[in-house]
Formats: C-alpha cells, sequence, structure tokens
C-alpha cells in the first residue's frame, strides 16, 4: 500500500514489493502470477480493512452511528489517506480495464448500501427529519466524500481533519431532528455555524 501511494500503480514492480518485504522477486512470484494479480490484493485487502473498521464504528451505536461509520472512510488521517490513494489509483486505471471497473461499481455500491442501511436505523430510531430521501442522502454523503478525499489527497493542508468533520457535519444536521442529533455532529464545529442548506430547505 505505501508503495503504491508513493509511486502509482505503474510506478511500482514486484521487485520493489520482494525488497520492501524483504523477500526475493521469486518467492513473491511463486504466490503471485502477476503484477496485477499482487496489486489487486492490496486494493482489495485496503477495502476490507477500511470495511471492518467502519463495521465496528456502527455497532457501537446499535447499527446507527452513522458519522461513526462516515469517519473511517474519511481521509481523516495517514492510514485512511494512504488507503483512498490506493483507490484512486486503481480508479484511473478503471476508466480502461473492465475487471477494476467492475470491482469499484461493486465497492461503490456496497458502501452505499451500508450508508441507506445506518440512515434506515436512524430512521427507524425517529432521529430523522420527517420526509428525508435516504436513497438522496446516501448518494450525496458518499459523493461528498468522495470529492473531498480528492482534494485532500492533493492539499492535505488546506483539508486537515476539523475542515473534513465540519463538512460533513453541515450536511448531517440538515436530516437529523435538532433534539435528536448524535453528539458526535452536535458539539461539532458545524454546530456553531449557520448551514445554508437547511436553510435554504427551510
Amino acid at each position: 500500500m505505501d508503495l503504491i501511494a508513493r509511486a502509482g500503480l505503474d510506478g511500482v514492480t514486484v521487485r520493489d514489493v520482494a525488497l520492501a518485504a524483504g523477500y526475493s522477486t521469486a518467492v513473491v512470484s511463486h504466490y503471485f502470477h502477476n503484477k496485477k494479480e499482487l496489486l489487486f490484493l492490496t486494493y482489495r485487502g485496503s477495502i476490507d480493512r477500511a470495511s471492518e473498521r467502519s463495521d465496528r464504528a456502527v455497532a457501537e451505536d446499535g447499527g446507527a452511528n452513522l458519522k461513526g461509520y462516515l469517519c473511517e472512510i474519511m481521509p481523516l488521517d495517514d492510514v485512511r489517506l494512504t488507503e483512498w490513494k490506493i483507490w484512486l489509483a486503481f480508479w484511473g486505471k478503471a476508466v480502461t480495464d473492465e475487471e477494476i471497473a467492475a470491482e469499484q461499481r461493486e465497492c461503490v455500491r456496497s458502501t452505499r448500501a451500508k450508508i441507506l442501511g445506518i440512515l434506515d436505523q436512524v430512521h427507524d430510531r425517529g432521529d430523522l427529519v420527517a420526509g428525508v430521501d435516504r436513497e438522496h442522502v446516501a448518494r450525496h454523503v458518499l459523493a461528498l466524500i468522495t470529492g473531498m478525499a480528492i482534494e485532500v489527497m492533493f492539499d492535505a493542508e488546506d483539508w486537515p481533519a476539523e475542515r473534513q468533520h465540519e463538512l460533513v457535519d453541515r450536511e448531517l444536521r440538515v436530516i437529523y431532528q435538532q433534539s435528536r442529533l448524535p453528539r458526535s455532529v452536535a458539539s461539532g464545529p458545524a454546530a456553531r455555524a449557520p448551514n445554508r442548506l437547511a436553510a435554504a430547505a427551510g
């Protein structure tokens, strides 16, 4: 993952991976038929690790911890930023590689479905504003985080963790009943700032 994050997919060789792992190229080649298979394992592994973290975060609040889930897929630290660099490197390849494109479509649909499932749980608890289109919110929030992650990758100094939280919290405050706001959202910077979207929807 670190090699891909630094050099990109084209810049990484099987020899580079072998040297970094402390093995010979022959040993690495014994377990992987080619470079693409090795890189795909890295891609899928990064997705699996992010999924495991986000699933644990959701479980902390009975399956309704939306902000906790989103935090685990936001590029808030070096680990999560590295994951985003991996994902974006593969997305570039997906333009001409249908196998990678299919993998990416499945990943996006799965993530969106998880967000929608959490929103359903939040709705069932009576925490959402009446009439919220949960399918739209799931798509909107995922697109928001994806766009933000791209900006973070190219200008991390302009997107510290606090600013990332503020952007996401502003969006979440629109859909929650004010008396039912999760503490992680209610106490953030967005709680002290006007929300133009909320005003427009009001």
